[in-house]
């Protein structure tokens, strides 16, 4: 008898533990703190480029990758902002001919010569829907990576970009022509200069552009 009731106790108690065993939450998955430190870095790096603070995304993109050297997205994004960090000095030694194009040139292109710009606006998307220049798409810088397979696969296209002032497409160009986009230009004083523009002028005449003078740029449009 005594034999007996151990066993049932024993049993009771499997059955009890048994029972709140299953009523157990389940465990935790942890990240090692390093990765979830990179990680964050990262995000923070993306962040900063977003808000065109390259300087600030190169260094933190470096640190994810020190802690973290297998991250390929913050790879990328450091080879990104290295190319914007560096955009003043790369254009500098760029004549100004082959990546700028003024607000002039570009309206008197598309009325004399109906020239198929393929116009990247590469402001947020909440500033593209209160107005862009018609035809444009809409490629925010912060995102430009991500939509890079929208871009013409000819790499002789004549692309426009443009921005609010022109600090985003200038950094936009850098990363276009190091993609080997040899005619893609940015758009001078961006669309605040090209509303300013539209709004004091009336579009040209279709007629033969005249030719350049050798004091004048050619703009290769």
């Amino acid at each position: 008898m005594k034999k007996l009731f151990v066993t049932l106790a024993l049993l009771s108690i499997l059955i009890v533990c048994a029972a709140c065993a299953a009523q157990k939450p389940p465990a935790p998955t942890f990240t090692p703190a390093s990765a979830e430190s990179a990680w964050d870095l990262y995000s923070q790096a993306q962040k900063a480029y977003g808000e065109a603070d390259y300087e600030k995304a190169l260094a933190l993109s470096q640190q994810a990758l020190t802690i973290d050297p297998a991250q390929n997205g913050a790879w990328e994004l450091y080879r990104r902002a290295s190319v914007a960090a560096t955009a003043d000095s790369y254009l500098s030694n760029l004549p100004s001919h082959r990546w700028r194009l003024p607000v002039d040139v570009f309206v008197r292109d598309q009325v004399n010569h109906g020239k198929d710009w393929f116009i990247v606006d590469v402001r947020t998307p909440e500033e593209f829907a209160k107005g862009h220049i018609d035809g444009a798409i809409n490629m925010p810088m912060n995102d430009l990576m991500k939509h890079l397979d929208q871009l013409p696969n000819s790499k002789t296209a004549h692309i426009l970009l443009y921005c609010h002032s022109q600090k985003r497409s200038t950094h936009a160009i850098v990363i276009l022509h190091e993609l080997g986009y040899s005619k893609a230009y940015h758009l001078e004083g961006g669309y605040a200069a090209y509303q300013d523009w539209m709004s004091q002028n009336t579009l040209p005449t279709p007629g033969p552009t005249p030719t350049p003078q050798p004091d004048e740029p050619d703009f290769g449009c």
